[in-house]
């Protein structure tokens, strides 16, 4: 197999591995056969990629294992790996977060920078929840209800109860990101520029998270516009990354092994993170607001470290996807082609389509608003402080792990969708315990029960709803569908953490309210049996993905022919810089 036969296989269009006449020599070399080879041109031997683990049987006959490379093991193979870091640093950084592949058994440097990304956001994502109670504790002084707390705080600041702002901020931050989130896409697709979209994000997230420490009763108002514009930045990084996951393989067993994988990862990274916390707040007898301030400096700790490793060394560089169209710019081009992708998905991808909708409804959906609600009704209706709080994330975070192997298991045994569909039931049973059962602080304990379920829950739908949506993917649209998974995650994302807002700030009983969340998840369980089965829907999906395929094949030859006609040369995709020794990767010495 050359390379080119490579490219056309794994994803096709722009976003294709070089071809064989474009790649260059160690890429050419390992681009042919087995995944022995691969690793010996990569340089790296089986520390990078592994040998492949034959039968004693196949090891006899000199059989090797055979299979296509992805476009994240092409981009490694081309880079030229002038900023390929120490050998010890490797050892220390890299050995906690490599995932091995389930066929060859060896390790791809883009999936060990995906897992570690993961880690980073993990500590990112807990400090949210202690920041959040800092903000309602110190909303709630500064509007003067120190003493009866935000529960019967009948008193408002800057317009709202101190209940509401932290779903109030996810609202914000909710409809901003679907607002700009087109944009953002259009760069990661129309330019060259993904990588340096993960990388600034990361930055910016890392930078808010820090300003954090500093929160107090005189700050507490800004770390909440804090948290706002560090949501935004996150779901961009989310975007970001994303945009990798499809490039990691080619081989559908693979899919499913690698999104549980790298959960595990992050859920594992929190778990040390929390109890880090716990640990500093019984040591040292801190308050609510001192934790906070130690939860964001571990965050910002922990996400500095991982994204900075991870972006210099794992991840690499990306050739634009595609041109803007004439006529379009970057501003625009996002939302037309969000409306271009749209229709196409409603009018030829029957599966996908119901997937999609089933996703605005999802516990993904919205920019934090699950964590928001959660957080404000530990704070006010059970009246828990951050210890508290610490310890009932422990538990979640340690019950996910058996809830992301559970997945796995079932995932193989039934398939995605199944596996999708009960988790997202069982979670919605669990919102209906726990707000029929926790209804008032005397009864906070049993929190610490009803988290083991919010774990399994938790653990249970990612996995397989990561893998969904790289199987449900038409081959060559990679990025384009990625980029609408995300949208559709946020478009009304925020509209759960708004009518909590509204029935909160109506004086309407909170346990009504947080059951908004399991109305969500029944809407999405019922779109999910528009994809009917799940066998069919992939084999719709690559079907009329192939068929798309072949038409702009067909309209590319055409042109060819046209342009050769004319006597103006040969039809390109890209225009490609001088000096650029490796236009299809857009890889050189700095990547």
């Amino acid at each position: 197999m050359t390379a080119k036969e490579v490219s056309n296989g794994s994803s096709g269009g722009s976003e294709t591995a070089a071809s064989a006449a474009d790649a260059p020599p160690q890429a050419q070399a390992a681009s042919t056969t087995t995944s022995a080879e691969a690793a010996s041109a990569a340089g790296s031997g089986s520390e990078q990629y592994g040998q492949a683990a034959p039968s004693a049987d196949a090891a006899a006959s000199n059989r090797r294992y055979q299979r296509k490379l992805s476009i994240s093991e092409e981009a490694t193979l081309a880079s030229s790996k002038r900023f390929a870091p120490p050998h010890f640093l490797k050892v220390l950084f890299e050995t906690p977060f490599r995932t091995k592949n389930p066929n060859h058994g060896g390790h791809l440097e883009e999936a060990t920078g995906w897992g570690m990304d993961a880690a980073g956001r993990g500590p990112l994502n807990q400090a949210g929840s202690y920041i959040g109670v800092a903000i309602i504790q110190l909303a709630t002084i500064d509007a003067g209800c120190g003493d009866v707390g935000a529960a019967r705080c009948p008193n408002r600041i800057y317009g709202l109860r101190p209940s509401s702002m932290l779903t109030m901020a996810s609202v914000i931050t909710g409809v901003t990101s679907a607002l700009l989130m087109p944009f953002i896409g259009a760069v990661v697709d129309h330019t060259r520029h993904r990588k340096a979209v993960g990388v600034l994000t990361a930055i910016l997230v890392c930078a808010i998270t820090g300003f954090q420490i500093a929160i107090s009763l005189d700050t507490w108002f800004a770390c909440l516009v804090a948290e706002m514009f560090g949501g935004f930045a996150l779901i961009m990084h989310f975007m970001s990354v994303m945009a990798y996951l499809p490039d990691l393989t080619v081989v559908e067993v693979e899919l499913t092994h690698y999104p549980s994988r790298f959960n595990i990862v992050m859920y594992s990274v929190q778990i040390v993170y929390v109890l880090f916390l716990i640990g500093m707040t019984y040591g040292l007898g801190l308050g609510s607001i001192d934790t906070a301030r130690v939860a964001a400096a571990g965050a910002f700790a922990f996400a500095v470290v991982l994204f900075t490793y991870a972006w210099t060394f794992l991840f690499r560089k990306r050739p634009a996807l595609s041109k803007v169209n004439p006529g379009d710019n970057l501003v625009n081009s996002g939302f037309k082609q969000i409306g271009r992708t749209t229709k196409k998905i409603f009018t030829r991808y029957h599966s996908l389509r119901w997937f999609m909708l089933a996703l605005l409804f999802s516990p993904e959906a919205g920019a934090g608003v699950v964590l928001s609600v959660a957080v404000t009704y530990l704070a006010v209706t059970l009246r828990m402080v951050s210890i508290e709080v610490g310890i009932v994330n422990l538990i979640l975070l340690v019950s996910t792990i058996p809830g992301s192997l559970f997945s796995n298991w079932f995932m193989q045994k039934k398939n995605p969708l199944i596996t999708f569909r009960y988790g997202l039931m069982f979670l919605a049973v669990t919102i209906g315990v726990t707000v029929a059962a926790l209804d008032r602080p005397e009864r906070k304990k049993w929190t610490y029960l009803v988290s083991v379920f919010w774990g399994l829950a938790y653990g249970w739908i990612f996995p397989a709803q990561r893998t969904l949506q790289v199987t449900l993917t038409p081959r060559g649209q990679e990025a384009e569908i990625m980029g609408m998974f995300t949208f559709v995650t946020q478009v009304i994302g925020w509209l759960p953490a708004l009518i909590f807002s509204i029935m909160n700030e109506n004086g309407v009983n909170m346990q009504w309210s947080v059951s908004v969340l399991a109305w969500f998840l029944l809407v999405s369980i019922l779109l999910l049996y528009g994809v009917g089965d799940y066998d069919a829907a992939v084999q719709q999906v690559k079907e009329v993905g192939e068929q798309e395929l072949a038409e702009m094949t067909a309209a590319r030859a055409e042109v060819e022919d046209m342009v050769a006609e004319q006597g103006e040369g040969v039809f390109v995709d890209e225009v490609v810089d001088e000096g650029k020794e490796d236009p299809r990767f857009n890889i050189t010495d700095e990547d």
